[in-house]
């Protein structure tokens, strides 16, 4: 019965690898695999006469039921109803689905050990599919600068790809940490060669301005943390392992500019995606069309939610609403489809208090990892117990919420699974809740 847990995670995991048959849009199926396997396990579990009531009524699960009947209740002020009801289905299958995975984790022995295992072998398996281009012999290599679909890996868009393997890292870092029969010399060979892969695909090959701020953000994050557990364990092997990210990143910005000027493509260079960001906060720098569009998307869904702050436009039509309110920038058939800010958009579709349901099972979940590596940080006692898993989820946080601010995850299954994932594991063991003494 064990093995039958694990491969329902990971079968919850590998949704990313799930082809289009031939949609427009990869997540159509991905939506339909996520809701297939939902009905597959909950009739397993009713075969096996598994009890899944104690599951439901945890306080996560109350916390994706309350969303899920907010989100019904709002497709009474919707102006497309049958648009609602689509994407009300997906909300019913992540709701469903960390039912699920919360029974499974519950009963899976070191769980985030398998998790992490698992994780990390996604990775190496997105990032072999990210580089396989370079083994045909006719390839172009002026295409690594053009943010090419030969670079797309397992999802349809270059900024989810480049976000899809940044989640992986934090599991890769446990998981390298974790082999003990690593020596010091493999560990940073090793952690040099794989974050380097990372840093190369996003950055460069993909090109995703808000990758590169956010594996730039993880490097003082990781050390601070890493300098901590050795400041009170004298312990190197978590900061051998952040000094190797950190190099590794310094030297990713090296080898961009070097590529780059070796084949005459300065213009697309790493430098000047960096450089469209430090407009944000420079006035004597103009922000690039990309920068000023989600800037007006965010107004937008602002004032909208100043104007409906109880229910909003109805789940799933802010992409219809939108085009009213941005009808003064559409230019020919390109509309608006997503505010590239998760937390907005729910307040704009769901209202205040559907965005308030939402922040409340992000804070159920990851309260304690906040509590707990902010004492490994500054208190000055001895570390918590699993400080690895505590430091871990706290990196990926770092990223889904960057992620969730400048993208759109909770759209996109490759990467919302794992925020379901998890906040499953965190809910499944008393240790990781708050209520734990």
């Amino acid at each position: 019965m064990k093995y039958l847990y694990k491969i329902i995670v990971v079968l919850y995991l590998i949704v990313g690898i799930v082809p289009n048959f031939e949609s427009i849009d990869k997540v159509a199926t991905q939506w339909l695999y996520l809701n297939t396997l939902n009905t597959i396990c909950l009739a397993t579990f009713l075969f096996l006469k598994i009890d899944l009531k104690k599951y439901f009524l945890n306080k996560s699960s109350q916390l994706f039921i309350s969303l899920f009947l907010w989100s019904v209740l709002s497709i009474f002020f919707a102006i497309n109803k049958v648009e609602s009801i689509v994407v009300l289905s997906q909300y019913f299958s992540l709701t469903i689905g960390f039912v699920v995975l919360l029974m499974c984790f519950s009963k899976i022995k070191n769980s985030f050990n398998f998790l992490s295992a698992i994780i990390s072998i996604y990775l190496i398996a997105e990032l072999i599919r990210i580089y396989l281009p370079f083994t045909n012999s006719n390839f172009d290599y002026n295409l690594i600068f053009q943010r090419s679909s030969y670079f797309l890996g397992f999802a349809a868009n270059v900024n989810i790809t480049a976000f899809s393997i940044l989640y992986k890292i934090p599991f890769f870092i446990y998981t390298i940490f974790n082999i003990k029969r690593i020596k010091t010399v493999g560990l940073i060979f090793l952690s040099l060669i794989l974050f380097s892969l990372v840093f190369f695909a996003s950055g460069t090959l993909n090109s995703t301005r808000g990758a590169i701020l956010t594996y730039s953000l993880l490097s003082p994050i990781l050390l601070i943390l890493s300098f901590r557990v050795y400041y009170k364990l004298k312990k190197n092997r978590l900061l051998v392992i952040s000094l190797s990210y950190t190099l590794a990143l310094g030297a990713s910005f090296a080898i961009n500019s070097s590529i780059s000027k070796y084949l005459n493509q300065s213009e697309s260079n790493l430098s000047n995606r960096v450089s469209t960001l430090i407009s944000l906060v420079d006035e004597e720098k103009k922000a690039d069309e990309s920068i000023n569009q989600r800037l007006n998307f965010y107004s937008q869904a602002l004032n909208h939610i100043i104007e409906n702050p109880f229910f909003g436009a109805g789940i799933g039509n802010w992409k219809i609403k939108s085009i009213d309110t941005n009808k003064k920038n559409i230019v020919g058939y390109q509309v608006p489809y997503h505010v590239h800010n998760d937390f907005l958009e729910l307040a704009a579709e769901l209202g205040l208090i559907g965005l308030g349901i939402y922040l409340l099972l992000l804070y159920t979940g990851f309260k304690k990892v906040i509590l707990n590596t902010w004492n490994i940080i500054f208190s000055k006692k001895n570390l918590v117990q699993n400080y690895g898993i505590w430091i871990t989820t706290l990196l990926y946080l770092t990223v889904f919420l960057i992620d969730s601010n400048l993208n759109f995850p909770f759209s996109r299954p490759i990467v919302i699974i794992i925020l379901i994932i998890m906040l499953a594991f965190l809910a499944s063991n008393k240790e990781f809740q708050t209520n734990e003494k």
